[in-house]
């Protein structure tokens, strides 16, 4: 499922996108389609261990009727949860882990 990037790629692709701004770095939940930015989960306090992870809905009241239907999120989805749906396996960086997909380049970023 998904494609295996190493942690250097990952963030090298990250920086075309969206620039050198960790902040401004945008991923997709796999569960509801939401894109929010590494700042949406700063500013709903979520802990640095859920972005990119789990969805923001989880800090920011998302709707857990959301959930896995892929659209209209966010949603409650944990990405340690049951269903382990993170798309993109990240390799040489200690143990391997499972993370969202960046998001598409928007028109005016990176």
């Amino acid at each position: 499922m998904g494609e295996t990037m190493t942690h250097e790629a990952f963030l090298a692709e990250a920086r075309r996108r969206f620039g050198d701004d960790p902040a401004a770095w945008c991923f997709v939940c796999p569960s509801c389609g939401h894109v929010a930015s590494v700042r949406d989960w700063r500013e709903a306090g979520a802990p640095n261990s859920a972005i990119g992870f789990s969805c923001v809905g989880r800090w920011s009241g998302g709707d857990d009727t959301k959930t896995f239907m892929n659209s209209g999120g966010p949603c409650q989805y944990a990405g340690a949860g049951l269903f382990r749906i993170n798309p993109v396996t990240i390799t040489g960086h200690g143990e391997d882990y499972r993370v969202f997909a960046l998001a598409p380049q928007r028109e005016g970023q990176g």
